[in-house]
């Protein structure tokens, strides 16, 4: 008896951390601008019950909340309990280097980074389109 207790209630506990997994708060945005990619460093936080669910169920409701945050063509580096990393490709022209943007689905806070470690910090619902001289 208690042990279909038990298998009643799992879906349901596995539903209630599917649904708390997608209340991400974004926390930082960096965007390092560079000669082969652009990487992009995504902050956020995570209460206890959403980190419970990501050791037990895996990372993948935070990779997919950051699939339905940014549009384009990107790889994900890394995911973890704090902060994601993505890497947009560049297009090389030989003397510069052509990065197209990226269409974000919010308004965040963002720093962009260059390759000579100046600094610019917007706000923004897209990383902006960027050419790089050589």
């Amino acid at each position: 008896m208690e042990t279909l207790i038990f298998y009643r209630l799992l879906p349901k506990a596995m539903v209630l951390a599917v649904a708390l997994m997608a209340l991400l708060t974004i926390t930082s945005m960096n965007v390092h601008y560079g000669y082969s990619n652009v990487t992009v460093t995504l902050g956020y936080q995570l209460n206890d019950l959403q980190k419970l669910g990501v050791f037990l169920f895996g990372a993948e409701s935070i990779r997919d909340e950051i699939l339905k945050l940014v549009n384009g063509s990107f790889s994900i580096e890394r995911v973890g309990l704090s902060k994601a990393v993505l890497v947009f490709n560049v297009t090389d022209f030989g003397s510069y280097v052509y990065f197209g943007g990226v269409k974000l689905k919010e308004r965040l806070n963002m720093t962009l980074i260059f390759p000579d470690n100046s600094t610019l910090n917007v706000t923004s619902d897209e990383i902006p389109a960027v050419y790089l001289f050589r």
